[in-house]
């Protein structure tokens, strides 16, 4: 787990800023680290701390005179990442106006600069996330470090409620009143707080939309094999990944395949089920070996879930996972597993941006309409106050707006409609910015980590394919048959193989959904509630004994039908507790 920590001018007082860096300097021992590279400029200082028992991986730092540059995360370029890349951004200069930063894959945070000044940013797409006290005294890679740096940590209502409901918050705010995420289209000049644009939501419209199906295929395959490329020399080849039925997980395999590399493969679940069948039988189909891992087995393996337990996870987990931190050690075992000896997993994550995720019709859509498609699988009764309903609502739809650019209004959630174009791009700038953004922070705590498809590059292209190649998974079956035809050959769990596409009866089990009326998919979870096909989730005892049971006046927990929010729930309230404060408690 790489860290980084900047703590900036805004601290008047020497003695209150060498206060606060003992502080930050304690949660991160508390967290495993040890001794920082200390990095300074006019008016301010970062800590930038190496993966215990891991080293080298998920970051580096790199110091030439008085220039210095360092990041966290996983992050390539020309074949280039760790401290070769950061020696040829400096070679730049400091200003993000003068680094190809459009060009670089992967999600990271990066400080660059110099003895007068220091800039900090992330990956084009923003799944790194940086975090802020409000007062914009600290930046830090870890929520908790932020966290443990404030006396009495506030609820932010509107985005607890988010988080239990929907597994992430998708805005530049958390449930901690007093922590904020860092802006992912801005770079921060620190030494003034101003913020400059790099990746302006309009970028993301650039590219131009390919003639015809063949040439989309030609097109995607290019772009995933020259970045296979860049990863690769980058990386070298010792790669593992999950291998599965799905769509995504064989696209990067036929991408490697292509290249001629063997990666070490993995699946979850039980021996019988239809995902391992299917992943052993492509495996020994290549003659790869395989492992199968079934979570559920190792979790029995692992002493009951107790408030030490908890308190572990919390710090694992970086306090805020979006399935929650309620998890005996399977979670946290594989993902150890899957980067140790300096391995660079690699995750099939954001490749629906070669299909149509929300399995919508081809036609424009509010803000407001995106909402009801896919944000709103929960009980309204959940949140207990009408108006929090509405204002929970109006805040998706806004941040929706947000995100291309547009005014985000409360009016113009329902006024303005959205270009199908734009709408490919709610789902990279929306959906995996703030849900699989948190999922990327916490597996690169621990070491090499990439979801390599969703590439600056391939969101713009797939943005402007049009939807009725992508829909089905006709256009990335295409893709993977491109690539390897071997790796595109036998089953999927679609119940057709990716070398022959989509079959008719595939189509039919899908035209359900997409002909589906918006009111109907927004109402679909309160239907089946008033039907009584949903029950209230409960927690497992040994859940509760960790947590004791208390009431919160802005979730009615009889309305929370998934163990995952429940899961949420109950991770927040440990968060807020100074019981489970992990500088406090040490």
């Amino acid at each position: 787990m790489a860290l980084l920590v900047a703590i900036t001018p805004g601290v008047a007082a020497q003695a209150e800023a060498a206060a606060l860096s003992q502080q930050a300097l304690a949660s991160a021992r508390m967290q495993g680290h040890g001794d920082p590279v200390l990095l300074t400029w006019t008016g301010g200082q970062a800590m930038w701390f190496d993966t215990p028992g891991n080293a080298g991986a998920a970051g580096a730092c790199l110091v030439e005179g008085s220039r210095f540059a360092a990041y966290v995360g996983t992050v390539h370029w020309r074949g280039l990442t760790r401290s070769a890349l950061l020696r040829r951004l400096l070679e730049a200069g400091p200003d993000p106006a003068s680094l190809p930063l459009r060009e670089l894959a992967g999600s990271y945070t990066m400080l660059i600069g110099d003895a007068h000044r220091a800039w900090l940013f992330n990956d084009a797409v923003g799944l790194h996330k940086t975090y802020a006290r409000s007062d914009r005294r600290l930046y830090s890679t870890s929520l908790l470090l932020c966290r443990s740096t404030l006396q009495r940590p506030r609820l932010n209502r509107l985005r607890a409620q988010e988080f239990v409901l929907l597994g992430a918050n998708h805005a530049n705010e958390t449930p901690l009143a007093d922590i904020e995420v860092c802006d992912p289209t801005l770079a921060l000049e620190l030494g003034t707080g101003s913020g400059v644009a790099v990746h302006r939501p309009e970028d993301w419209r650039q590219a131009t939309p390919p003639a015809t199906f063949d040439q989309a295929v030609e097109q995607v395959a290019s772009s995933l094999l020259d970045d296979g490329r860049s990863m690769v020399s980058a990386f070298g080849s010792k790669i593992g990944m999950a291998l599965s039925g799905g769509f995504d997980s064989r696209l990067i395999l036929a991408v490697l395949d292509s290249l001629e590399v063997r990666p070490a493969l993995y699946v979850y679940g039980r021996e019988g089920d239809a995902d391992v069948q299917i992943a052993s039988a492509k495996a020994a189909d290549l003659g790869l070996a395989i492992r199968c891992i079934d979570k559920s087995v190792l979790n029995a393996g692992q002493p009951a879930f107790d408030a030490a337990g908890l308190r572990a996870s919390l710090g694992f987990f970086d306090g805020l996972p979006t399935d929650g931190v309620f998890d005996r050690g399977a979670d946290r075992l594989t993902r150890l597993l899957q980067v140790e000896g300096g391995t660079l997993n690699l995750n099939g994550g954001g490749g629906e941006i070669l299909r149509n995720f929300f399995y919508i019709r081809d036609r424009a859509y509010t803000a407001d309409e995106l909402v009801g498609v896919f944000y709103s699988n929960w009980v309204p009764q959940a949140v207990p106050s009408p108006e929090d309903r509405l204002a929970l609502r109006a805040a998706l739809g806004s941040g929706i707006l947000a995100c291309l650019g547009f005014d985000s209004n409360a009016a113009a959630t329902t006024a303005r409609r959205l270009s199908r174009s734009d709408v490919e791009l709610v789902y990279s700038l929306y959906r995996l910015r703030y849900w699989m953004g948190r999922n990327n922070s916490v597996a690169s705590r621990y070491g090499d980590f990439l979801t390599p498809l969703p590439h600056p590059g391939l969101v713009s292209l797939a943005a402007r394919i049009p939807i009725r190649w992508k829909t089905y998974g006709q256009l990335e079956s295409a893709v993977i048959n491109r690539l390897s035809p071997r790796v595109a050959d036998g089953p999927s769990d679609y119940g057709f193989s990716f070398a022959s596409g989509p079959h008719l009866a595939h189509r039919m089990r899908l035209a359900g959904t997409l002909v589906r009326p918006v009111a109907l998919r927004r109402a679909s979870t309160a239907i089946r509630h008033a039907l009584g096909r949903s029950a209230q989730a409960r927690a497992p005892a040994e859940w509760t004994a960790a947590l004791p049971d208390a009431e919160v006046d802005w979730i009615d927990v009889r309305y929370l039908s998934d163990t995952a929010q429940l899961n949420r729930l109950m991770t927040l309230r440990a968060l807020l507790s100074p019981s489970f404060d992990p500088v406090a408690a040490a």
